[in-house]
């Protein structure tokens, strides 16, 4: 994707790309963090806590945000300022992911956008992270 110019910004803008939590996204993401806490990584764990498997970590969440700013919206020449996400429910191997973005202000005098994002689990059929993301146009 071209990166975004500023001018061709507008606030209401609207756009998704969906993520897959696949075995090597988790593999890769445990690898990086070195977080093997139990509840992430060991079934039998998990489900003695009430959960179907071991639940991913929300850091892969706050991943796909972070691709999908620099590589799918605005994408290019960006810079994550900020994020502010909530973490509504867990997900799960293999779960699908929806990034519902929508661009809530533009403030071109100093290069930068505000989207709200809704991350939802297409396969579990709910919100699986809202946040809010303020990003530079470099």
């Amino acid at each position: 994707m071209e990166p975004a110019a500023i001018s061709a910004i507008r606030e209401g803008f609207q756009t998704s790309r969906t993520y897959v939590i696949s075995a090597d996204v988790f593999d890769a993401f445990v690898r990086a963090s070195q977080d093997v806490n139990p509840l992430h990584v060991d079934d039998a764990v998990a489900r003695k806590l009430g959960f179907p498997g071991k639940v991913m970590h929300g850091g892969i969440l706050n991943a796909f945000i972070s691709h999908f700013v620099g590589m799918h919206f605005p994408a290019g020449r960006v810079l994550l300022h900020a994020v502010d996400a909530q973490f509504k429910s867990p997900c799960h191997l293999d779960d699908e992911i929806r990034v519902d973005a929508r661009v809530a202000h533009v403030a071109a005098s100093v290069g930068a956008i505000i989207m709200d994002l809704v991350l939802t689990n297409t396969t579990r059929a709910r919100v699986a992270a809202k946040a809010k993301v303020q990003v530079g146009l470099l």
